[in-house]
């Protein structure tokens, strides 16, 4: 098998971090916009019931994928949408041509929140909301090592999340001094953001709030370094299509569909929430 190795890492930036929440941002960034089809990852962790989401609001363009690793959160959206995620569920929301939402924690939290950027074909789909619980994500043992597989193919198993642009999204715990190999598609576009520990590929050390950029292979073989148990998310895909135009929760590849997506917003075509939009 061919080795993937560490050819970029990008420090995630500091969104929030006031004593009770800390928001990091992995991407978008200026030196790296993208992983695959992925356009967005923010990892958070609060103690109080203060959420990021917990206000109503819209997206358009994406898909947003949630992930959490501890707490619990309840879901509502403009689509009819009510639901209730525990540590290891997951969800994701095809928002297409736009729909709104709204995350109330129930405890603090620690998790991801991940945009997938529609190819230009999907980017006007008709919005809808997926949920998988913790116990329907499978999960591969190895010695001191547990990987998640959310969805893509990883060391031959596939996750049930359909998701688009050949996502691949898995979850890896190991304990202090344990190694894996992931056995991986030669295709996509790889990256490894570390949420807890550090981890070690091909000699080069990544800490904790770091995406460390892949290259080419079939495999990655990952060692947690340090004292402490180690979280890793692998992230990526085929190569995001089409143009990327960012406006808040909204991403569009023409200009005209972003400036379409803010009217439907304003006009109430996305659906309402408590009275938004206004």
């Amino acid at each position: 098998m061919m080795e993937r190795t560490i050819t970029r890492i990008v420090p995630a930036g500091t969104v929030v971090d006031d004593g009770d929440m800390r928001l990091l941002r992995a991407l978008p960034q200026s030196q790296q916009v993208a992983v695959g089809p992925f356009v967005f990852i923010d990892h958070y962790r609060h103690q109080g019931l203060r959420g990021i989401g917990d206000r109503p609001h819209p997206h358009a363009g994406i898909e947003v994928v949630s992930y959490l690793l501890e707490g619990g959160v309840e879901h509502r959206d403009s689509m009819g949408s009510r639901d209730r995620l525990e540590a290891g569920d997951a969800q994701f929301i095809r928002a297409g041509r736009g729909m709104l939402h709204a995350e109330q924690p129930l405890s603090g939290r620690h998790g991801l929140q991940l945009w997938i950027s529609l190819p230009p074909e999907l980017k006007l789909a008709e919005p809808s909301y997926t949920s998988i619980r913790a116990a329907d994500i499978p999960r591969v043992d190895g010695t001191g090592s547990r990987v998640y597989v959310v969805a893509g193919d990883v060391n031959g198993v596939r996750g049930p999340m359909a998701l688009s642009g050949g996502a691949v999204f898995a979850r890896l715990q190991l304990d202090a001094g344990a190694q894996t190999a992931l056995a991986v598609d030669a295709d996509p576009e790889l990256s490894l953001y570390v949420l807890q520990g550090q981890i070690e590929v091909g000699g080069t050390t990544v800490p904790a709030g770091e995406l460390a950029l892949l290259g080419s292979g079939t495999q990655v073989r990952i060692a947690a370094r340090g004292e402490d148990a180690t979280e890793v998310a692998l992230i990526g895909g085929q190569p995001v299509q089409g143009e990327l135009l960012f406006s808040g929760p909204f991403v569009m590849d023409t200009p005209e569909r972003l400036t379409q997506a803010k009217r439907d917003f304003v006009s109430g075509r996305m659906g309402r929430m408590e009275g938004v939009p206004y």
